[in-house]
């Protein structure tokens, strides 16, 4: 079947929603089982479940999995981005509510613009522009810089946007060589290493079978979620199916009001809103330039 064909198109779409689900459920997972550990510590146990889901996937799905490209420095630079950015994005996750640091952390495409035009030369038209724009408002609305009410906590969401922007960068300039399979290989095992290397300096807390099996739980869900992404990407086009990762915002409220009593007011959601309209105008490419 060709990838345009509707069923793919619509399995793809599934697959995405579940991903975000599975991704959503991985974050609560973490935040409320994390206790006494430290990120490093959640972080490393979370990467060993990762890493074998992962690579059991590949073998299960014939998933050809080479490590050539793997020492590549483009490589290895796009994985500690994205261990810096989960590393931060826990950091925020112990201090905030899971739905206003799902949605910041959403806003790379918001970055990523900007970027694009002073990295990869790319033009941007005052459309583009103007939708950006109203994607910071949306971060402001959350974050309330001025209020009483701010938490500092989230400069580490939006340290966590920065680095996901840098890991997903250095895609553009990775050599054709080098897999889809050996790039997502490489962040869940890189990640997975360099958390433990510093939950062992930090000093390793002990942990109950419970907490372990939950962490454990979390590691396959993320190694699922990577797994229907990609599948996703090979059923329908990017453009289709990429603005689905949006529904991550919407499960990670649901999560934070049924299971940590979490209750946004009217400003956040407007935020909220902000940014997701905000980011899948850009994925759908309002105001792209033609030609």
């Amino acid at each position: 079947m060709a990838p345009s064909d509707p069923r793919n198109l619509r399995l793809g779409m599934g697959l995405m929603t579940l991903a975000m689900l599975l991704f959503a459920t991985n974050d609560a997972i973490v935040k409320a089982h994390m206790g006494s550990m430290t990120v490093a510590q959640s972080l490393g146990v979370r990467g060993i479940f990762a890493t074998l889901g992962v690579a059991a996937w590949y073998i299960l799905s014939g998933t050809p999995l080479s490590l050539r490209g793997y020492w590549h420095p483009l490589v290895l630079g796009r994985s500690l981005a994205e261990g810096l950015a989960v590393f931060f994005l826990f950091q925020a996750l112990w201090r905030m509510p899971i739905g206003d640091v799902t949605a910041v952390s959403q806003s790379m495409p918001l970055f990523l613009l900007p970027i694009a035009v002073l990295v990869l030369g790319e033009k941007v038209t005052p459309v583009q522009w103007f939708v950006v724009i109203c994607g910071f408002a949306g971060i402001v609305l959350i974050a309330r810089p001025f209020s009483t009410g701010f938490d500092p906590a989230i400069g580490l969401v939006l340290a966590t946007t920065v680095c996901f922007v840098f890991r997903d960068i250095t895609v553009k300039f990775l050599p054709p060589h080098i897999s889809s399979a050996t790039v997502t290989f490489s962040t869940v095992s890189v990640v997975m290493v360099a958390a433990l290397l510093l939950a062992a300096i930090q000093g390793l807390s002990p942990m109950g079978v419970q907490q372990t099996l939950m962490i454990g739980l979390a590691g396959l869900l993320l190694a699922g979620g990577q797994a229907a992404i990609i599948t996703a990407f090979r059923l329908a086009p990017v453009s289709q199916v990429g603005p689905f990762n949006y529904t991550k915002t919407a499960f990670a409220l649901i999560i934070g009001m049924i299971f940590f009593a979490e209750r946004p007011d009217i400003l956040t959601f407007a935020g909220i809103g902000l940014i997701v309209a905000s980011g899948i105008a850009i994925a759908a490419g309002l105001g792209r330039p033609r030609g």
